[in-house]
């Protein structure tokens, strides 16, 4: 058998949710849980009944309609296979073997996992026991061996956002570490960095139409940065990385912008409503700005989430890991999915833990990734 790279083989498994989803009230994977705006669907079938599947993919008009919808210029967007194809671009730009990329813990996996694939290594910095990244830290582990800095915002798992101002230090702190911000739930948080492009030639920001604009099975991302580094990316990636029937909905989509911006408005009321519930029961969570809930349900949330399949929801569970055992993260619905989630869990209060919102995330502070997860 030929082996693999050493990097390769010492990858840790990946755990993504288990299948068989369809039919059920899917809030495990933050996806859009109404579906896209229908001229989306109109748009897609029409496209199948052309000749779009056999030619290959034309970008520019596209790339002009979205970066003018982004409101940037033409050579300051690249498109991506979602996020995913985006951080590997950038591992592929510049990541050397040995090269170190910088983390919180915990945060997106797919970030140290294209590290470790590229032959580079991660070092981390965990979350405070109030769920705020200690700027300080960071800025203090920004040596000259760190290569590129990843930050969700909001984050993944916990919802959370960092304030511009520690974005902003992080940024003036290194010129010469590329630092992406990861603004995947931007639609639901409203906070964005993407008018630093030019004021910050070392920040690459991505987005996703994956979430919001419910397009996760087309796989569409973009990767915004100043045109001269986003020129280095656009020279180490594929030729076509995206489809055009992905195109041709997102030109759609962006027309349907009421739409999207509606549906983000239902599930931060949604969102709202399923924190004051929580709060009704006692149960601990972050303070969430993206399309889910980190909640912090006890020893029990393995057996949480494998009752609430039963009943045909399914939430996010990382029983696998015992560093977040103890954690469900729950994608907010609309609200009549909401309230019939909150119905769900009152009926399984009694194996909740209750707990102390301000110690809830203690652990956090020793926090290290067992395994990768989205």
């Amino acid at each position: 058998m030929v082996r693999p790279r050493k990097a390769v083989e010492s990858l840790p498994k990946y755990h993504p949710p288990p299948e068989g989803r369809a039919g059920k009230l899917r809030l495990d994977f933050n996806e859009n849980t109404i579906g896209c705006a229908p001229q989306v669907v109109r748009m897609l079938r029409r496209a199948l009944n052309a000749d779009w599947l056999t030619r290959y993919p034309e970008y520019e008009e596209s790339r002009q309609a979205l970066a003018k919808y982004f409101g940037v210029s033409a050579d300051e967007l690249l498109f991506s296979n979602g996020v995913d194809d985006a951080i590997k671009l950038i591992c592929d730009t510049f990541v050397d073997t040995g090269d170190i990329l910088l983390i919180p813990a915990p945060t997106f996996s797919m970030y140290a996992f294209f590290q470790s694939v590229a032959g580079g290594r991660t070092t981390l910095v965990r979350y405070n026991e109030d769920l705020r990244l200690p700027v300080e830290k960071i800025l203090t582990a920004l040596t000259k061996r760190i290569r590129w800095i990843a930050l969700a915002n909001p984050n993944n798992p916990t919802g959370t956002l960092m304030p511009k101002d520690d974005l902003r230090s992080i940024l003036r702190a290194a010129p010469q570490t590329l630092v992406l911000v990861d603004e995947a739930y931007f639609d639901f948080s409203g906070e964005t960095v993407l008018p630093w492009i030019n004021r910050f030639p070392n920040l690459v920001v991505t987005r996703t139409f994956s979430k919001a604009f419910g397009l996760a099975a087309l796989r569409l991302g973009f990767v915004f940065a100043n045109a001269r580094l986003l020129a280095k990316m656009r020279s180490a990636h594929g030729v076509y990385p995206v489809n055009s029937l992905a195109l041709a909905c997102a030109l759609e989509a962006v027309k349907q912008e009421d739409y999207v911006r509606r549906y983000a408005q239902a599930v931060r009321a949604s969102r709202t409503e399923l924190c004051r519930a929580l709060d009704a029961m006692g149960v601990p969570y972050a303070p969430s700005a993206a399309n889910f809930v980190f909640v912090r349900f006890g020893e029990q949330a393995p057996e949480i989430a494998h009752r609430l399949r039963e009943q045909g929801t399914l939430v996010r569970d990382w029983g696998y890991d015992p560093h977040l055992r103890d954690y469900l993260r729950i994608t907010v619905g609309s609200t009549v999915q909401t309230r019939l989630l909150i119905g769900q869990l009152k009926r399984h209060q009694h194996l909740m833990e209750k707990g102390d919102p301000s110690r809830a995330w203690r652990e956090f502070a020793t926090y290290s990734p067992t395994g990768y997860f989205a």
